[in-house]
């Protein structure tokens, strides 16, 4: 089989295919329903929002910016300046 004719028994296996695989149905569904949300927001604008969404939101939020702070600088290099030596590690390298 040439190469052509594999392109073309795939254009065609794909233009032919109906039905979708079951380990791709709720993934097809959850970017449906992205869709259609994205186009009554772009429809309709924003909902109006409640205290109570605004309040949980702000919830979130903080315990977000709470975890943050509770960094681990030993065990992050990028977060440890590896230039600064102590002076016990000075002397097992003899610097």
């Amino acid at each position: 089989m040439t190469k052509s004719e594999r392109i073309t028994l795939i254009k065609n296996a794909v233009a032919n295919a109906t039905q979708v695989a079951p380990q791709f149905q709720g993934l097809l569904d959850e970017l449906k329903q992205e869709k259609l949300a994205e186009e009554f927001v772009l429809a309709n604008g924003l909902l109006p929002v409640s205290d109570d969404e605004v309040k949980e939101e702000f919830v979130s939020l903080d315990a977000v910016e709470n975890d943050k702070e509770d960094e681990d600088f030993d065990a992050d290099e990028n977060l440890v300046d590896m230039d600064c030596v102590s002076g016990s590690m000075r002397e097992i390298f003899g610097e």
